[in-house]
């Protein structure tokens, strides 16, 4: 259904995107709060983003999605993002108020 619109760019601070992100993880991340295992559930941990660093480079980006996620599960969630192994990518990929883990 994103798709449809060709103009928007993907993984990135466009704010078409990003109401359609929103959207989409207010419905999810409320469902997984109450997993979390500081709730006694069995999520440990939450990835924020898969390897962006190899996608893009946009930090605005990546602080929106913590912002959302901080917002839906809360500060104390562990929240984490994966990217390969060089400085490259972790530094584009990631944030220092995040677990990084590549």
């Amino acid at each position: 259904w994103m798709s449809r619109n060709r103009s928007m760019k993907f993984r990135s601070s466009d704010p078409t995107y990003l109401a359609s992100v929103t959207t989409w993880l207010n419905v999810l991340l409320p469902k997984i709060e109450p997993l979390l295992y500081a709730n006694g559930g069995p999520i440990i941990a939450v990835q924020v983003e898969n390897e962006y660093g190899s996608f893009g480079c946009d930090h605005d980006y990546i602080q929106y999605l913590e912002t959302l996620f901080r917002k839906n599960l809360g500060n104390d969630a562990l929240l984490y993002t994966t990217d390969g192994a060089s400085d490259h990518l972790v530094t584009c990929g990631s944030l220092s108020s995040l677990y990084s883990t590549v």
